[in-house]
């Protein structure tokens, strides 16, 4: 296809998902400008599953050789009885896992992951990303798309794209608030250097304990020499939605002390200020992800609960899927709605899935050994070789 002028994108965010848009529209021929409320560049959290679809994407989006050192490769996951210890089930991973998917699975600190994009985006041109830029407004227009930011500037381009996560104001400008809900689930999570995990809870790879009203992640960040824990119970009220509230940890300990010793030891074994809290809230999906010259990415789009551990996965192919899409489709509208019918459908039922997924986890429903996000097969999709659903009013072509 041939290009005119060079087309312009504003993507709002830069997490990982703004991120990997950036660098996929460019890829696809676009300027990119990224918005970033935050003054500083930087990623709160703790440890990141990429599963091989998440890995796909960062294989295509050229960021693969500078995660090499990053990413813990667990040989496999088990599944323990909650009173005992004991191991109770086993998804194998390491190498079984790229001869499966093509990709492997791995753990990553949200930091490194974070830290790889910016220095990929930062690579485009300097001032590619503008910090202490938050917006409160936007609008698509017949020929072109805007921002407003809290300090009154106005920002234009061909299209923008919202990857302003779970409180997205580009969402809320096109598709209207949308009041969260309290799922009743809370949080806990840490991290703790190898040589502060008490004796017996550090697994080989990663280990998951479930069961009526509790469940329990662990795994290892290797490249780092820490265990990466997430502990689940449900709690009756919340009033916050936030990834940065400390907490006390007797308080989860004391919820895992009738389980098996490890678990609590676990969350007693945190620093004080070493242990945060979060509340899961839930969105209901959207029904579309393009609105005119805007469109939505990640969390924006279809934040969902952490139970099949594919957020960031989901950003991440969003993303390869748009670029791949604005790379050879003309008009920036027809190319953000065929983007949407691409990526509305896996969203959403992501979404519902995960909510199914916090039932079987915490004792209701399928037994988590038998229906999982492997099970379910969400691994074995690849944004870099799906196929694409047709323009409107055109045959489909190869990819």
């Amino acid at each position: 296809m041939t290009r005119g002028p060079q087309r312009k994108a504003l993507i709002v965010g830069a997490g990982i998902g703004g991120l990997a848009c950036a660098l996929a529209l460019h890829r696809a021929g676009w300027q990119v400008q990224v918005l970033e409320r935050a003054a500083e560049l930087g990623e709160v959290g703790a440890g990141l599953t990429l599963s091989p679809n998440a890995m796909q994407a960062i294989r295509w989006l050229g960021v693969e050789p500078a995660m090499q050192t990053r990413l813990s490769l667990p040989p496999w996951q088990v599944a323990e009885d909650p009173k005992t210890g004991a191991e109770i089930g086993r998804l194998v991973r390491g190498d079984a896992a790229i001869r499966e998917y093509g990709a492997p699975y791995a753990f990553t600190h949200r930091a490194d992951l974070h830290e790889v994009l910016v220095a990929a985006v930062k690579a485009l041109g300097e001032d590619v990303i503008l910090t202490g830029r938050g917006v409160c407004a936007a609008g698509s227009e017949d020929d072109h798309a805007w921002v407003r930011s809290d300090d009154g500037e106005t920002f234009t381009a061909d299209i923008v794209i919202g990857a302003d996560g779970l409180r997205s104001a580009v969402r809320t400008a096109v598709a209207g608030e949308q009041t969260p809900r309290y799922t009743g689930f809370i949080a806990w999570r840490g991290l703790l250097p190898y040589d502060q995990v008490p004796d017996g809870a550090l697994p080989v790879g990663s280990a998951i304990t479930f069961g009526p009203g509790r469940c329990m992640v662990r795994y290892r960040l290797e490249h780092r020499q820490l265990m990466n824990f997430v502990a689940f119970a449900p709690q009756e009220a919340w009033a916050e939605e936030s990834w940065s509230v400390e907490a006390d940890p007797e308080i989860p300990a004391r919820l895992f002390d009738e389980w098996h010793p490890a678990l609590a030891a676990v969350l007693r074994a945190s620093r004080p200020g070493s242990c945060h809290c979060w509340a899961l809230f839930d969105r209901d999906p959207l029904p579309s992800y393009s609105y005119g010259r805007i469109g939505l990415l990640g969390d924006a789009a279809h934040p969902m609960l952490p139970f099949l551990g594919l957020g960031a996965a989901l950003a991440l192919e969003d993303a390869v899927v748009l670029g791949r899409i604005m790379a050879e489709t003309a008009d920036p509208r027809a190319a953000l709605e065929r983007y949407s019918r691409a990526r509305q459908p896996r969203g959403s039922a992501a979404q519902l899935e995960a909510r199914r997924a916090a039932l079987r986890l915490h004792g209701q429903g399928e037994d988590p050994r038998e229906v999982n996000e492997e099970t379910l097969d969400y691994f074995r999709h690849d944004p870099a070789t799906v196929t694409l659903p047709p323009a409107s009013g055109a045959t489909e072509r190869p990819t």
